[in-house]
């Protein structure tokens, strides 16, 4: 009979309730609130990262805001309402580049005074968020409050989806120290292999610049089930744990597996960079 260690003790005693996968120490472990940005084109998986991201830091204790700054596809606040865990704050008034920065302003006030992590995710503002960058270092303003800043910077296989990233980098609005380069798997089509994908990127001299500079590249694997999970407006947690979707019907155990293995290998993948001691 396997005698548990020590180690796997202090685990357990660690574990918060539901959890449907183990938790490294590291993930657990006391941490500054946080503010983390989202960029990317849209569905190269940066809502997804953001999602991630906030399951884990409600796994282990952490309080979280969601900023959703996209209107017109409201992923984030559909998954948390106000009245949920990871509550999502009012979006901007309009589309309108004023309104954005507005609502950027309000959305980190209120994160700094309830000293609560937040994320945000613009889904198509970097141009505020550039001339936002403009006006005000939201990096040094986080600094000097106490947060720690987090970009999150999600790319397809596609070479647009690299170059826009360069973009965002190369204008100096947003380059906290702890950022991640998210290789999105789900868009390599069927038949190619991660490495065959997105070799042209990782081949180019420019990542490497991002790499010098802090940037840590990883790869977010593919879920086969992602839609049938969105469909049944679960997030990964109650997939997971197989909850009960939209139809009234709990995930089925295949597809439960399906997500833990999918969030073991993220987990995995944050732990090769080490960002598990800095994620929000």
């Amino acid at each position: 009979m396997k005698t548990r260690s020590k180690k796997d003790h202090t685990m357990d005693q660690h574990q918060p309730a539901r959890v449907p996968v183990p938790l490294p120490e590291r993930l657990l472990e006391a941490r500054p609130p946080s503010v983390a940005f989202r960029f990317g084109r849209g569905r190269t998986g940066g809502t997804t990262m953001l999602d991630i991201a906030i399951q884990f830091a409600l796994l282990a204790g952490r309080p979280v805001l969601v900023g959703d700054g996209d209107r017109r596809n409201p992923t984030l606040t559909g998954l948390y309402p106000a009245d949920a865990e990871g509550e999502a704050l009012p979006p901007p008034e309009s589309d309108e580049t004023a309104d954005i920065k507005d609502w950027i302003t309000s959305t980190i006030g209120t994160a700094l005074s309830r000293q609560q992590s937040l994320m945000v995710d613009l889904s198509g503002g970097d141009r505020a968020m550039q001339e936002y960058g403009r006006d005000l270092g939201v990096v040094d303003l986080c600094e000097a409050h106490g947060f720690a800043p987090v970009g999150f910077f999600s790319c397809g296989p596609e070479m647009d989806d690299f170059d826009h990233i360069l973009s965002i980098w190369n204008a100096g609005y947003f380059r906290p120290k702890h950022s991640i380069l998210i290789f999105n798997e789900h868009l390599i089509l069927q038949g190619r292999t991660p490495q065959g994908a997105f070799d042209p990127i990782i081949s180019r001299p420019e990542l490497a610049d991002l790499i010098r500079a802090g940037v840590k590249p990883m790869f977010m694997p593919r879920l086969p089930c992602m839609g049938e999970m969105r469909r049944a407006g679960l997030s990964f947690v109650q997939a997971a744990s197989g909850g009960i979707g939209a139809d009234g019907r709990p995930f089925d155990p295949v597809r439960q597996f399906m997500v833990k293995q999918f969030l073991v290998k993220v987990m995995n993948e944050l732990g090769r960079i080490g960002a598990l001691g800095w994620m929000p």
